[in-house]
């Protein structure tokens, strides 16, 4: 019985029972279970972004949060680079009762299904690179005049992938990157929600 547990198991996503334990002792679930940097981000964003949301009285499923306040529905979303491997968030609220509403009314919408991309006003996080956060390894090259150019690599353009000259490598996506990404999204929201109370008394 032992032997078939320390015995490998077939590559398509298991190690040694042995391995398995050394990477438990240095809590890297990512490599057990063989889990992608999107997976990894999201997991973190749950833990340390999304659950303090939901305890400060917000409700939904990602990507979009909401919180009824007094005559107001504040808003939140996480929106995913269309290119991938990047996202940001962005905050607003709307106000249904008021006349200055901060979205346009038309024939079927329904207050209890807006989210931010309904709103005339918001604000978005300035992320920490080209104005995103990154879940990918990110290189950068300045140009003259242009500032910064980035190049976004993915798990699988890793494997080969070299950098263009003049690039460097501005971060190497790991766990550890992925909590320092969520410290700093919680960072920039409290400076959102400094927004979205001005917004809620600017509407008046």
């Amino acid at each position: 019985m032992q032997a078939s547990v320390d015995a490998s198991i077939n590559e398509a996503g298991y190690v040694r029972y042995g391995a398995l334990l050394s990477l438990q002792k240095k809590n890297d679930w990512s490599r057990v279970w063989h889990m992608t940097n999107a997976q990894i981000m999201k997991k973190h964003l749950e833990a340390k972004v999304i659950q303090p949301l939901l305890y400060r009285g917000f409700t939904g499923k990602y990507p979009h949060f909401r919180k009824e306040d007094d005559d107001c529905i504040e808003l939140i979303t996480f929106q995913t680079n269309k290119y991938g491997g990047s996202f940001t968030v962005e905050v607003s609220a709307v106000f249904p009762n008021r006349d200055n509403k901060n979205f346009v009314m038309y024939e079927g919408l329904i207050a209890d299904r807006l989210n931010v991309w309904n709103t005339n006003e918001r604000y978005r996080l300035k992320g920490m690179y080209d104005g995103w956060f990154y879940y990918h390894d990110l290189y950068a090259k300045r140009i003259m005049g242009l500032g910064k150019n980035f190049l976004s690599v993915s798990e699988k353009q890793k494997e080969n992938f070299v950098a263009p000259k003049g690039y460097k490598l501005v971060q190497e996506f790991q766990e550890d990157t992925a909590k320092m990404i969520c410290d700093e999204v919680n960072i920039q929201l409290k400076k959102a929600f400094r927004w979205l109370e001005k917004l809620k008394k600017r509407k008046r």
